[in-house]
């Protein structure tokens, strides 16, 4: 690249995790600057081993601590890395894309990253979306002790493009190291709340975050006691809610966290209540509707949760485009899609259903909701099925859609039309997981191992699918390649690594 990115770490004590970044980053990026605030284990010693430019810094908070690393670091972009993190090799290629685009419009300043937010299992349980990639600039600054963001000072935003990257994130799947992070926060909160006017920023964006904390707090050790702690805050923030901009992330995302603490409480005329102020801010945004759903399942309400699902597809439709949107709830899309056809097809107002499906469909000509009514109409009526998805596929050029459509030429036995939309499905997206599930299989019965192993190891890089392994040895085994049986004894040294 002849943009140089400097690659950016903050740590104190991060020995065990440090190793993992830096290998994934390491020959990527023209430096790697990593700030240390008073390590006391081998920290230093291992970024150092790794070529890292290391400089200590007194903790003044998370912002204080990022700047100084801005400050140090040489390069004309930025990286921020946290320690507990991993970039894939697929998303640097994406990253360098994107730098690609944004040589041709200079007036974007950062670059949006979501975090995939890995369990125990190792499977991803939720995304979040912040900026960790931005210009050097002196106007592009650090701000907030905690909870710290990157803002242009002269406009309070940062402008990013429509496109992200996103990166492992390891530190949700060890459930101790998140009660202590929003026991820390908490404190931290509640002091620098002592200092802020109640109409200043600072003081609602504080209360948000102390919500988000008790929400951590509630999930992880007493949800009663913790969302009873939220309510106070809760009706603060609720107080102060009219000096606000409704644009304002905080705001929007707020009765998020407010409706789900209601609903833990199994208060859900209030959760409701809040839900529909919520809907007068933004009524696509799609976290409200799959709220919605959420209230009326609980209170057997099957038709109200069944069009609370499909306007929270419309409303995936309606914000697919435009990117900010800090969702919780997203991930769960393709899970909704394929609820709704059960929910749909097993009710009693199927026909109700299938109408609302077909006038959006008809009206919007939106991507999922497209998918929905292929799905809903596939087994009664192919013929105007496939004329949906087909449709779906071309106008919104959906790797999603060319998979649903291989999905059904496979289970028909129509392998040739099969392969032609999954591999259609995975030129316009290469991380789409399904296609290279499917592409793997259908090249090995091909007997086209090397590709039938190089999709079927991306699927396995993509989906974090163990048993899949047992698909790759077969191939391997079946393929006599030298080169091959090489990558699968790499994979299985770096996997028994890990479980290690």
């Amino acid at each position: 690249m002849d943009i140089k990115v400097s690659a950016c770490i903050i740590a104190k004590n991060e020995e065990k995790n440090l190793p993992r970044l830096l290998n994934s980053i390491k020959g990527k990026f023209d430096e790697i600057v990593l700030v240390d605030t008073g390590s006391t284990d081998k920290t230093v010693e291992i970024a150092k081993s790794y070529g890292a430019k290391v400089y200590h810094r007194e903790w003044n908070g998370f912002a204080d601590a990022r700047q100084y690393a801005v400050d140090m670091a040489s390069g004309d972009w930025i990286w921020f890395f946290d320690a507990d993190t991993e970039l894939e090799e697929e998303e640097y290629e994406r990253f360098k894309r994107i730098l690609l685009f944004i040589k041709d419009h200079p007036e974007y300043e950062g670059i949006g990253t979501v975090y995939k937010n890995l369990g125990l299992d190792g499977n991803i349980k939720s995304l979040s979306s912040t900026v960790h990639i931005h210009k050097k600039h002196p106007d592009i600054v650090w701000e907030g002790k905690i909870h710290e963001r990157v803002v242009n000072k002269k406009t309070s935003t940062i402008l990013i493009p429509p496109m992200k990257v996103h990166i492992l994130h390891y530190g949700y799947a060890e459930i101790n190291t998140q009660i202590e992070k929003a026991k820390r926060n908490l404190r931290l909160l509640f002091e620098e709340l002592k200092s802020c006017k109640d109409n200043e920023k600072e003081y609602y964006v504080n209360i948000f975050y102390i919500i988000q904390s008790y929400s951590v707090l509630a999930a992880a050790i007493d949800l009663k006691k913790y969302s009873k702690k939220s309510l106070r805050y809760i009706k603060k923030f609720l107080r102060y809610k009219d000096n606000i901009p409704n644009e304002s992330t905080f705001k929007k995302h707020f009765y998020v966290y407010a409706t789900r603490t209601y609903i833990s409480l199994e208060n859900y005329k209030e959760a409701e209540k809040l839900l529909e102020d919520a809907l007068n801010i933004d009524k696509f945004y799609p976290d409200y509707h799959f709220l919605l759903y959420t209230v009326y399942k609980a209170q057997e309400d099957t038709k109200k949760a069944v069009e609370s699902l499909i306007n929270f597809i419309l409303s995936i439709d309606k914000t697919s485009k435009i990117y900010g949107v800090i969702s919780d709830y997203i991930i769960y899309k393709e899970k909704v899609i394929s609820d709704l056809e059960s929910y749909i097809l097993s009710n009693e107002d199927r026909d109700y259903f299938k109408e609302i499906v077909k006038d959006h469909w008809n009206e919007t000509k939106g991507e999922n909701i497209g998918r929905v009514l292929f799905r809903i109409l596939k087994d009664e009526n192919q013929k105007e099925a496939l004329k949906v998805i087909k449709k779906v596929a071309t106008i919104h050029q959906s790797s999603e859609a060319y998979t649903d459509l291989g999905e059904y030429y496979y289970e028909n036995q129509n392998m040739e039309d099969a392969f032609r939309s999954f591999l259609k499905a995975y030129d316009l997206n290469p991380f789409n997981i399904k296609a290279n599930k499917y592409l793997s299989d259908l090249y090995f019965s091909f007997k086209d191992y090397e590709k039938a192993f190089y999709h079927g190891l991306k699927y396995l890089n993509l989906s974090r699918d163990t048993n899949f392994i047992k698909n790759l040895e077969d191939i391997v085994n079946l393929s006599q390649n030298l080169n091959l049986k090489e990558s699968f004894e790499k994979l299985n040294k770096k996997l028994s690594q890990v479980v290690s």
